[in-house]
C-alpha cells in the first residue's frame, strides 16, 4: 500500500476532475462550470506542488556559545537559504534532538512552521532551558512541506554538525581545611614554598594574592609589568582528585551528577589558587590527567568532566588498588565517591600506610546515611582520615562540617 499510495492519490485527483467535468457537461449552467474550473484550478496548483521539489537548501546552525556552564540557556538559530524562491505554502523545520537529550532536558521545542512565500532566507530560533551537563552533538535538520490538502508530502534532511559542551556547575570552595595552610589543626600540614633560585621555572604576570617575595624584579623592570616567579615544585600544593564513576543503580544518577560538580568545584578552585592538580576517573574506562598546572590543563579536565558517564557496577575498587602504587607521598588525594565499600576502606588503609594524605568525600544527595554507611565512615575516622558527607547543603557548608553531619545522621 505504501508503494502504491502516490498512484492512488493521482487516481483520486483524476476521478475528482473527471467527475466535475461530467457533471458540468450533463448539468450545464454557470454553477456547474464554475465548480469544474475552480476544481481544475485547485487540482492544477496541487499538481504543481506535487511535482516541484524542495530544491537546494543551504542550512546553517548557530549557537550562542559552544562552551557553557550548566544553568545557562542554550540559544540555537537555524537559517535556511534557498536558490529558487518558489512560493511553498509552508515549511515544517525541525532540528532533530536525540531522545537521550530529551530525557535529560524537558520541554525542548525545536520544531517550527515557517511560511516562506517568495523569501529566499528564513530564520527561526529556539532555546534549550538550562541544559544539563554533557556533550550535545547536533547533526540533522529536517524540512517538510506539502500541498494545501496534505496529499503530497516532501521531506528533505540536511546534515549540519554542531558540537556544544555543557560544563558541570560548580561552587566556590573557601576556607576548606584541605586548602588551608594556616590552621594549626588542619588536616594538611604542608610547608611553605621553598624558594630556591635553582627551582625557578619561569615568570608570569603578578596576580593579587601572590607573595611579594616572589616578584621577579629583573623581568618587571625589563617589560614594565609586575611579574612573579614560577617554581618547579610547590610542596603541599599537589592535589589529585580520584573520582569513582561506579554507582549502584540508575536511581543514583543524580547523586553522581553532584559528585561530578564537586570534582569540578575542586578543579576550578585549584586553578584560581595556582595549585597543581591531577584527575583520575575510574568507571567503565580509566582516564588519567597528571598533576600539573595551567589553563590548557584545566580546560582538558573540565572537558572530560563534562562528557563523563556513570558506570553501573563496581569497577573502581579493583582498578584503584593498582593506582595507589603510582601516587607519590607528596600528593594530597581527594577521593570522591557515591558509595562506600569494604574494599574502598581497605584502599584508604593502604594510602594511610603509604603516608599519602587523603580526604574522603561521600556524596549522598539529600538522603540520610544508612547504618552500614555510618559504620564504614567510623572505620575511616579510626584511620585518622578526614571524611566529608556531601548532602543537600551547599558544598561550602558540607565540606566545613562534613564529619559532624555524618555523626548526627
Amino acid at each position: 500500500m505504501k508503494k502504491n499510495r502516490p498512484m492512488l492519490k493521482v487516481i483520486i485527483l483524476l476521478v475528482i476532475m473527471i467527475s466535475t467535468f461530467v457533471y458540468a457537461m450533463f448539468q450545464g449552467g454557470f454553477v456547474s462550470w464554475f465548480l469544474f474550473y475552480s476544481t481544475l484550478l485547485v487540482l492544477s496548483i496541487t499538481s504543481i506542488y506535487a511535482l516541484m521539489p524542495i530544491g537546494s537548501v543551504e542550512v546553517t546552525r548557530k549557537v550562542n556559545a559552544e562552551r557553557l556552564v550548566s544553568g545557562e540557556d542554550l540559544r540555537v538559530t537555524i537559517t535556511l537559504s534557498r536558490n529558487y524562491p518558489f512560493p511553498f505554502l509552508f515549511f515544517i523545520v525541525e532540528d532533530v534532538i536525540p531522545d537521550v537529550w530529551r530525557l535529560k532536558n524537558k520541554h525542548i521545542n525545536s520544531k517550527q512552521i515557517l511560511y516562506p512565500s517568495f523569501d529566499k532566507r528564513l530564520v527561526y530560533s529556539y532555546t534549550i532551558r538550562q541544559p544539563k551537563r554533557g556533550e550535545y552533538q547536533f547533526s540533522t535538520v529536517k524540512i517538510r512541506t506539502s500541498d494545501l490538502f496534505g496529499l503530497f508530502t516532501k521531506e528533505k534532511e540536511v546534515i549540519v554538525k554542531t558540537e556544544v559542551v555543557v560544563y558541570p556547575s560548580f561552587e566556590e570552595l573557601n576556607n576548606w581545611n584541605v586548602y588551608n595552610e594556616n590552621e594549626a589543626e588542619a588536616y594538611i600540614t604542608s610547608q611553605r614554598i621553598i624558594e630556591d633560585v635553582t627551582s625557578v621555572a619561569g615568570s608570569r604576570e603578578y596576580v593579587p594574592g601572590d607573595r611579594l617575595t616572589s616578584i621577579d624584579w629583573k623581568v618587571t623592570a625589563r617589560i614594565n609589568k609586575l611579574m612573579t616567579k614560577e617554581f618547579e615544585e610547590y610542596l603541599g600544593q599537589r592535589f589529585l582528585i580520584a573520582l569513582d564513576c561506579s554507582i549502584k543503580g540508575k536511581e543514583d544518577a543524580l547523586v553522581f551528577e553532584k559528585a561530578v560538580e564537586l570534582a569540578t568545584s575542586f578543579t576550578v578552585h585549584s586553578y584560581k589558587q595556582h595549585f597543581h592538580l591531577g584527575l583520575l576517573s575510574i568507571g567503565k574506562d580509566v582516564s588519567r590527567y597528571p598533576i600539573h598546572y595551567g589553563e590548557i590543563h584545566q580546560s582538558s579536565m573540565l572537558e572530560h568532566l563534562a562528557k563523563l558517564h556513570f558506570h553501573l557496577g563496581n569497577g573502581f575498587d579493583f582498578v584503584f588498588v593498582n593506582e595507589i602504587n603510582k601516587i607519590t607521598t607528596d600528593t594530597i588525594l581527594v577521593l570522591i565517591t557515591t558509595r562506600i565499600t569494604d574494599a574502598m576502606i581497605e584502599n584508604v588503609r593502604r594510602l594511610k600506610k603509604k603516608r599519602v594524605q587523603t580526604a574522603f568525600c561521600l556524596v549522598t544527595g539529600s538522603r540520610k546515611l544508612t547504618l552500614n554507611e555510618q559504620n564504614k565512615l567510623a572505620l575511616v575516622a579510626k584511620l585518622n582520615v578526614p571524611y566529608y558527607v556531601i548532602g543537600k547543603n551547599s558544598f561550602k557548608a558540607d565540606l566545613q562540617g562534613g564529619e559532624a553531619v555524618a555523626k548526627k545522621s
